[in-house]
């Protein structure tokens, strides 16, 4: 048993862990506001006792050293948790007495409870000696042209192998002065997010130092950077295959820790943003087999699919794998990329869109883009992006920050738990969310009779970030109604299609159609879905799945107000409730009539 699972066996609460309810005992009325009792201690520096903590609302916890690091959590926690004798461990351990602090923090991250208290280490465990950041030349001999910051943190000496972690270069300029790629490096390794997210997790962090040339040994339009088309075309020169150089790296980098009995293991963590985020994105398709998991953010919506054909295109490097073979040799491994843990990641405000850049992309390149991806990064882009995961059966979390743009801060805790767990060997699969416009129903009796009521709910609907405003509803022969629950009667046997149509408050309507047999024998397991969505705002911008939904009666969609219904000529369709209508709900995307006659204009 190595020492994180003994920790755990004990109780200790470990990095990201998330605590749900109150202590055993706790009424409504012990639990105080948010507070927070930390005393002085003696420990061994791995772990701290916080007497107590309890919260009146949502908070999250977190140790902080006497420099602000997090050295433990960060654990969420319920509104009314009561937590007593809370042991946390501490990542680094600390090894001679400091003065540490306690916090809670608020939904909003404003600090709610603090308490300070002095800690004094004895008999501290053995620890592996880290490497301050060391800048290590380039070595063509063992496959790599340009140079590489590597750094290491302390850690308990429990001789369990790590996983390098790797943070692409991205200075955000073309130039010819590698000095400035340089510096760039310098400062992310010293101080950047991923130095804090090497030291929250005890690995070795390594920063490769690769030019952005503006005219040589190649022109502005290749974007190392990014990892992008162009770059990987590159068959001669220094520049040549940088993504096996970083490989390279990472090989050297092992031997150089391995003399000082810092063992690694042979795959890799990567982080990225931005330029970044495409890189480390781009590189897992190629070596998936490398890569333990991969946090990539700010993408621009245009994560690189695992699939050849889309939208009536043939996808090359970057946009898709249809020609990876043709460029590196090797074919994507598809198998390798579902085991790789994938936390792909946008901000709904993010407005840093690289496709009108032509050093991001080229004219045939920027087209098939905005063909496949859609215009809206986040609306149309990243959902279609999660949709061609779908279609490949390859695993990824996708997920969208509400209320967030260009940054990657608000993310550091979810990728610190995302690496974390992926070291540990633990799911990863709760991170992601369903992104888009998902319509989805569900309707009871299975088997209906001629004539008899059948009530059709549209709740299950989802959609990732925004707010569902309206859901028109059309049956056989034209019949509509309109709101997310509503009643229908057919009145004679046969096969009828259903068609349920979502429309958010951004303007975009999706749709999805199943078929009902009334009268005779149930449909079940044999009813298929066809689910089309449509942002109003990029008629380009179209994908369609089928499939087969687990449950008979229900079919691929989320939530928003009671039913008004729009009664039909020839059946009858009635609302379940009064509430929330379909006129009031399309106001801001041109009325009611807007939702009920434009079925066919996509």
């Amino acid at each position: 048993m190595n020492r994180r699972d003994a920790l755990s066996a004990a109780g200790t609460v470990l990095l990201g862990a998330t605590v749900p309810g109150r202590s055993a005992g706790a009424t409504d009325d012990d639990v105080p506001e948010s507070s927070i009792t930390f005393t002085h201690q003696r420990t061994n520096g791995t772990a701290v006792t916080v007497e107590r903590v309890a919260t009146d609302v949502a908070a999250r916890f977190v140790v902080r050293d006497s420099d602000s690091n997090v050295i433990g959590g960060p654990t969420e926690l319920e509104a009314g948790t009561v937590l007593e004798d809370y042991e946390v461990e501490l990542l680094p351990p600390l090894s001679e007495t400091e003065r540490i602090s306690a916090n809670l923090y608020d939904a909003d991250g404003q600090g709610i409870a603090r308490e300070t208290a002095e800690i004094r280490v004895d008999n501290p465990p053995e620890l592996v000696s880290g490497m301050e950041p060391t800048f290590v030349e380039p070595d063509p001999d063992s496959g790599f042209n340009y140079p590489y910051y590597l750094y290491a943190p302390p850690r308990v000496d429990d001789q369990q192998s790590v996983s390098i972690l790797v943070q692409p270069t991205n200075s955000g300029q073309a130039t010819d002065d590698f000095g400035v790629q340089r510096q760039s490096a310098d400062d992310r390794i010293r101080n950047g997010t991923s130095r804090t997210i090497a030291d929250r997790l005890a690995v070795p962090l390594l920063v490769p130092v690769f030019p952005r040339p503006s005219s040589d040994p190649v022109d502005w339009r290749h974007y190392v950077h990014a990892l992008d088309r162009q770059t990987m075309q590159i068959d001669d020169g220094p520049i040549e295959r940088v993504d096996l150089q970083l490989l390279r790296m990472v090989e050297d980098a092992g031997e150089r820790l391995g003399e000082r009995s810092y063992p690694v293991d042979d795959q890799v963590l990567l982080n990225g943003f931005s330029a970044a985020g495409n890189f480390v994105d781009r590189f897992t398709l190629l070596h998936p087999d490398r890569v333990r998991s991969v946090t990539a953010g700010g993408l621009n919506g245009t994560a690189m699919l695992p699939i050849e054909e889309a939208a009536g295109h043939r996808l090359p490097f970057h946009i898709g794998i249809a020609d990876v073979e043709a460029l590196t040799g090797d074919a994507v491994d598809l198998d390798a990329l579902d085991a790789t843990n994938q936390f792909l990641y946008m901000g709904e405000d993010d407005g840093n869109d690289t496709i009108p850049y032509d050093d991001a992309w080229g004219q045939e390149m920027r087209e098939i883009a905005l063909d496949v991806y859609g215009e809206d990064m986040v609306a149309d882009r990243f959902p279609t992006c999660q949709r061609a995961y779908e279609e490949a059966a390859v695993d990824a979390q996708f997920k969208v920050y509400e209320g967030v743009g260009h940054t990657p801060r608000p993310a550091i805790d979810d990728i610190v738990e995302f690496h974390q767990r992926s070291l540990d060997g633990e799911d990863v699969t709760d991170f992601g969310q369903e992104l888009g416009l998902r319509p989805t129903f569900e309707y009871t009796p299975e088997r209906p009779a001629p004539g008899e009521a059948i009530e059709f709910d549209a709740s299950p609907s989802t959609l990732g970030v925004g707010e569902i405003l309206a859901y028109t509803w059309q049956f056989a022969n034209e019949e509509t109604a309109a709101g997310e629950s509503v009643r229908h009667r057919f009145t004679d046997p046969g096969e009828y299609s259903v068609t349920l149509r979502a429309i958010d408050s951004k303007g975009r309507a999706a749709t999805t159609t199943t078929s009902i047999t009334v009268g005779g024998h149930s449909n079940a397991g044999a009813s298929e879905s066809t689910a089309e969505t449509t942002t109003q705002s990029s008629p380009a911008s179209k994908s369609e799945t089928t499939g087969t939904p687990a449950d008979p009666t229900s079919v691929a969609t989320e939530t928003t107000a009671d039913s008004e219904v729009v009664n039909s000529t020839t059946g009858e369709t009635e609302g379940s409730a009064p509430g929330f209508g379909i006129a009031a709900a399309v106001t801001s995307i041109g009325g009611a009539a807007y939702a009920l006659t434009s079925w066919g204009e996509n």
